[in-house]
């Protein structure tokens, strides 16, 4: 970490980005900025409780048609075989099916982290400085400069300060830092400056 003059105070470090690292900032930020929609929330809530009134009141009719029309005619079972015993049938293929979801789910997510991160390119260099005006992340081909005012919070997480937009999320990791004290010193003087541009904070 370096230090400008006195009358254009900054702080510059640099590290190389790693893609597990840059991945996991990206799904953080997806988490957070769909947390942020009051209206996807209620929609969601909505959704649940339709849901939850569907399948409470299609789960009967559902067993009285399968006991009706094909447990009985089809397989030939007892005509005093209840709905429930119907709903206990149902419930080790209803659960294998379950797993099965929960497996390929788990699955679809391991490759689509995969395919995220050989989309970013291992150890790039980059360097972010900070002043009184806003930051920059410079590297060989692409520099991005953000003014305080575009940046909604500043935070740490696992061990990396975040910078957090409306729509996005740059972060400056631990590896930019020689040790601990180093990067408290960053932090302090990054947040600093940003709330000096921002007096009424969030």
């Amino acid at each position: 970490m370096t230090n400008g003059s006195e009358d254009h105070d900054s702080v510059i470090v640099s590290f190389q980005r790693q893609p597990d690292e840059h991945v996991a900032v990206m799904l953080r930020a997806g988490r957070r900025l769909a947390g942020r929609s009051p209206q996807k929330a209620q929609n969601e809530v909505g959704w649940f409780f339709i849901s939850a009134i569907a399948v409470g009141a299609g789960l009967p009719v559902l067993f009285y048609l399968l006991r009706r029309y094909v447990y009985i005619p089809v397989f030939g079972l007892s005509p005093s075989i209840h709905e429930a015993d119907i709903a206990i049938i149902w419930l080790v293929p209803s659960l294998m099916i379950y797993a099965l979801i929960l497996v390929y789910a788990r699955w679809a997510m391991r490759r689509r982290l995969v395919v995220m991160r050989s989309r970013i390119r291992p150890n790039v260099a980059i360097t972010v400085t900070a002043n009184t005006e806003g930051a920059s992340w410079a590297s060989t081909n692409t520099t991005i400069w953000l003014g305080w005012s575009e940046v909604i919070n500043i935070r740490r997480v696992d061990r990396r300060i975040e910078f957090d937009l409306e729509s996005f999320v740059t972060y400056i990791p631990a590896s930019a830092f020689s040790d601990q004290r180093e990067q408290d010193a960053a932090f302090a003087r990054i947040l600093g400056f940003w709330r000096a541009a921002n007096p009424v904070q969030p």
